[in-house]
């Protein structure tokens, strides 16, 4: 090993004891084995969260839920690094799933658009959040870097969706989507 390569293991050698540390009381605490690199992590709302055996993150996590909103993430979840997953109502995240980074999954927005066609319009930090519907992801569910999945939608398992997506509708288990908005790309339909 070379001076730097060893001078790069000491700098974040706090860092990794750190992490080791949480994820050993948090793990405690969540009564499941967690792997969290814990730099820039926000978890919000914690007592609506539950997670599965030997869930994994890469920093930059953001786990949300407001009000009574509910979270429930799996078992063998792998999410990357910025992963943004807010829940006002119920977001579901089954067993296996991998998620790419800067995923944002979730079942609310900020108003409607009776607030912006007021006489008087509503701040966006302002309006009242409104869930549209749950988000369910099945077991197996791959979702590439930057995917937006918006309230109300269905993923069934082994479904992929590709980098860059927008998931604006149910998809069914065992295909590929892309795009903005996500279409079917395989199995091509006649």
């Amino acid at each position: 090993m070379t001076g730097p390569e060893r001078f790069l293991q000491l700098v974040t050698l706090p860092s990794r004891l750190r992490d080791r540390l949480f994820n050993i009381l948090f793990s405690a605490l969540c009564g499941a084995r967690i792997r969290i690199v814990w730099s820039g992590v926000k978890i919000q709302g914690a007592g609506g969260i539950h997670f599965g055996q030997r869930f994994m993150s890469g920093r930059g996590l953001w786990l949300q839920t407001i009000g009574e909103g509910r979270l429930v993430i799996g078992d063998n979840v792998n999410v990357s690094d910025w992963v943004h997953i807010g829940a006002l109502s119920s977001v579901t995240i089954g067993n296996g799933c991998l998620m790419g980074s800067k995923v944002l999954i979730t079942d609310h927005s900020h108003g409607s658009p009776t607030d912006i066609a007021t006489s008087a319009p509503v701040r966006p930090d302002a309006r009242v959040l409104q869930s549209k519907g749950p988000v369910v992801l099945e077991d197996n569910v791959w979702l590439g870097d930057a995917v937006v999945v918006l309230p109300g939608v269905r993923i069934g398992q082994n479904a992929i969706v590709g980098a860059n997506s927008v998931v604006t509708r149910d998809i069914p288990s065992n295909t590929v989507w892309a795009g903005v908005p996500a279409i079917q790309i395989w199995p091509k339909s006649a």
